[in-house]
């Protein structure tokens, strides 16, 4: 048996039997010889399995380590009978914590109240309604707008419109081009026209669910909108331009951590497993697995964010961005692609592009970090405690 898979899928084949044959390699360079003979095959967004990549071969099931499955074309595996997993769910904490680095550091940058705003969140599945309990945790008023999917009990539901007049909009919705809700460009000049200026737009889902080029030009004249991206038109080489006027960039990280690619991998494994009669494999974290200690005894350091600070609100945006700095990844991101983007080779922005996407492959989430709350109020312990991380005395 021959499985072929992405390299940047949490490391499984030594725990297969010794008979398996194994090929790994980046995920954009999987071609139709790599897998003509393979059985199976493990991807992540970034590979298109379609009739180009599997006509012919021999493969009989294909597991993607993603929530989305756009980058797969459905119908055509459903007629071939090619059996396909997804693992829908199991980046949502992470894209949840994402969201919530965003809201701290506008807190720390631009003293916005999160705690008098409304949010939006625009797709309320798996992602969608994991952010809504965690912000509900934390005590923030959130509206829904889903046409398909109600999930989330005693959740006032809005249309569009309704939606994108909230202080924060968060998109989370799968992709799709047809169909009475297609999500594709669902944000365009309208869309973006009809926003108050004070508006907070973040999209931490799909890049074509905003039209890029309507935002870029909305962002000309609106240079004051606060817009967050971490999912681009074009990727890996997403408009420079664009990337200038955006208030945080980052390269499609927000669903990346070490907890949800353990997640993913045992989605797939399982499923996999159980398609071939393999013995099931039982993948954990390891007990060496790395933690974050958050002390705040040692907030006195040159360079702490957190050192002059007294409000509970502040102090619990700098403990959280401590947990994922948005603002240095930005900042990383902007000067190294702008600078690659100029280049005479168009692949040079790809590389910087999935470069610190691979960076990114060892973090941890909120719940890795221990925080020494001895002194902390009740309020901001329980701020703490609803976004994840482990309190300790």
């Amino acid at each position: 048996m021959k499985i072929v898979a992405d390299e940047n899928i949490l490391p499984i084949k030594k725990k297969f039997q010794k008979e398996i044959e194994w090929t790994d390699k980046p995920g954009r360079e999987i071609c139709a010889d790599d897998v003509r003979d393979a059985d199976a095959l493990l991807v992540r967004s970034v590979t298109r399995v379609d009739e180009a990549l599997l006509a012919g071969s021999s493969v009989r099931f294909v597991g993607t380590a993603t929530s989305g499955t756009d980058h797969l074309d459905m119908a055509w595996l459903k007629e071939q009978g090619i059996t396909v997993v997804d693992a829908a769910g199991s980046n949502a904490n992470a894209v949840a914590e994402y969201v919530l680095a965003v809201l701290c550091e506008l807190i720390l940058e631009d003293q916005i109240p999160v705690w008098d705003m409304t949010v939006a969140v625009v797709g309320v599945g798996h992602v969608g309604s994991t952010l809504v309990r965690k912000l509900r945790g934390l005590g923030i008023r959130c509206i829904g707008c889903d046409p398909v999917k109600q999930i989330v009990p005693d959740l006032d539901y809005v249309d569009l419109k309704q939606a994108l007049q909230a202080d924060v909009v968060c998109l989370h919705t799968p992709f799709s081009t047809e169909g009475p809700y297609a999500t594709y460009h669902m944000i365009g000049a309208d869309e973006l026209a009809s926003l108050r200026k004070q508006t907070i737009l973040i999209n931490a889902g799909r890049g074509e669910v905003i039209d890029n080029a309507a935002l870029l030009d909305h962002l000309y004249s609106h240079p004051e909108q606060r817009v967050i991206l971490d999912v681009w038109a074009n990727e890996p080489r997403p408009s420079a331009e664009l990337m200038k006027y955006v208030y945080i960039a980052t390269p499609h990280i927000a669903g990346y951590s070490v907890e949800a690619k353990v997640n993913a991998s045992m989605a797939v494994t399982k499923a996999l497993s159980r398609h071939f009669n393999l013995e099931e494999l039982r993948l954990r974290m390891g007990a060496g697995g790395p933690l974050r200690v958050h002390d705040q005894r040692f907030e006195g350091e040159p360079g702490s964010r957190l050192r002059h600070e007294k409000s509970e609100t502040r102090m619990f945006a700098g403990i959280v961005t401590r947990a994922l700095d948005l603002k240095h990844l930005n900042q990383r991101f902007k000067d190294i692609y702008l600078v690659a983007s100029r280049s005479d080779n168009p692949m040079d922005g790809a590389l910087v592009f999935d470069g610190l996407r691979k960076e990114m492959l060892l973090r941890r989430e909120f719940g890795a970090t221990h925080v020494h709350a001895a002194g902390f109020s009740p309020q901001l312990s329980k701020w703490l405690h609803a976004a994840g991380f482990v309190l300790q005395a």
